[in-house]
């Protein structure tokens, strides 16, 4: 453990080193976010997530990889053999992809734990392949006790990382641990490492200077962070197509689809809300039936007679004032609540109504038709305690008005 704090503390550049965590901290996160993505998904569009969740997950070992090894200090010139080091990224992103695909295979923590230990296994093959592109005039001198303690610490990290996942549910725990994984595993292993120096040894395979890495990994880590910045955004757009369609499916359930009105299941809980929170003088509950309708639907057929009904509807919306309700019921039926049981206000209330209906109606073809109105009117308490004694009272007043001819308003005896 002395050696690799001797490692951290002397042999490499903080600035960098913190530079490495940060990244570390960044995609790893942004590979837990892809991997919920790919839970809330199905078929190929699941996969796709996944394979996202493993190009972010094993680029983000790599790059925090190569650049703590840019903040090596070493004494000797250090260049990397580019085919081993395009080979230590493939490896990240298969191994921990592989990982990821048996953590989506089943829910037991068991099946986490062994995701995790893959996961954990593609780090510690990703960095002693990195480590192998090393290209320098000298050996690495290994201390075993140190390789198998990184590689543990590694995989023991990851298997909590994936753990805290899928049994906790946390991200952000999630996250810091395979952080941890990563960094725990590469500075052990840096700490087992000693570099001794060999004039015979020529470095002549292709190579990549410490500039070209340093953008070749800016690139990498650029490009999983728009991933992941992809994936907010695809998120926050199906969250708002979804609550889109939930707004919908509310609008379909409780509105009648022909006038755009409130319908029957809505006006009974608005009945049955202002009877629960009923204060001062109660409410106001109309009962309004259109007068010699079904001789429209009878000469002028249905398509006349839904016309009519959408400007009736419209003729009560601008009748009525903001604290009430109206709501089509069924056929030429419509209910209205009024927060007010004040005679005077249901009298204004009856009376825009009746005067609104006295004005003809356009129908097809241009003909114009006059159509009356009848309301009943009940008023709670003093009319009935609960809805079915409201509705019962509001339509034998109702009833009364038809008897006597229509066109005019009464209220409950």
């Amino acid at each position: 453990m002395y050696r690799v704090l001797d490692c951290i503390r002397y042999e490499h550049d903080y600035r960098l080193v913190l530079v490495a965590i940060a990244i570390c901290a960044v995609t790893t996160w942004t590979a837990w976010y892809l991997y919920a993505m790919s839970s809330r998904s199905h078929g190929l569009s699941r996969s796709a997530w996944i394979l996202q969740t493993a190009v972010a997950a094993g680029s983000g070992i790599w790059a925090t990889h190569f650049i703590a090894m840019l903040a090596f200090r070493s004494a000797l010139p250090t260049t990397y053999d580019s085919l081993l080091t395009l080979a230590s990224l493939l490896i990240a992103i298969f191994v921990t992809g592989a990982g990821f695909c048996i953590a989506d295979s089943s829910l037991s923590k068991w099946t986490s734990i062994a995701a995790g230990s893959v996961i954990g296994t593609g780090i510690a093959m990703m960095h002693y392949l990195g480590m192998s592109a090393m290209s320098i005039s000298g050996h690495i001198r290994w201390d075993p006790l140190l390789v198998v303690a990184s590689i543990t610490m590694g995989i023991l990290f990851s298997a909590a990382a994936t753990w805290s996942f899928k049994v906790k549910q946390s991200k952000l725990l999630a996250a810091g641990l395979l952080t941890a994984a990563i960094c725990t595993l590469h500075f052990t292993a840096m700490g087992a490492a000693v570099v001794e120096f060999d004039p015979t040894v020529i470095v002549t395979s292709p190579h990549i200077d410490n500039k070209l890495l340093a953008t070749a990994i800016a690139g990498v880590t650029v490009l999983v962070i728009l991933s992941g910045l992809t994936a907010v955004l695809i998120n926050l757009e199906m969250a708002r197509e979804s609550q889109e369609r939930i707004n919908l499916l509310r609008q379909l359930a409780d509105h009648d689809h022909l006038t755009g009105l409130p319908n029957r299941g809505f006006i009974s809980q608005t009945i049955d809300r202002s009877i629960n929170c009923v204060s001062g003088s109660g409410f106001a509950l109309f009962f309004v039936d259109l007068d010699r309708f079904k001789g429209i639907n009878d000469e002028h057929g249905h398509v006349a007679g839904d016309n009519v009904l959408r400007q009736a509807a419209q003729r009560l919306r601008d009748a009525v004032c903001d604290s009430a309700v109206i709501a089509r019921t069924g056929g030429d039926e419509f209910l209205i609540v009024q927060t007010s049981s004040e005679p005077s206000s249901a009298t204004k209330l009856t009376d825009a109504i009746l005067s609104s209906f006295e004005q003809p109606f356009e129908i097809l073809g241009g003909c114009r038709v006059f159509l009356g109105v009848s309301i009943g009117v009940a008023f709670y308490p003093r009319d009935g305690h609960d809805r079915e004694s409201m509705l019962r009272a509001a339509d034998l007043a109702l009833y009364r008005v038809k008897r006597t001819g229509g066109g005019a308003a009464t209220q409950a005896a």
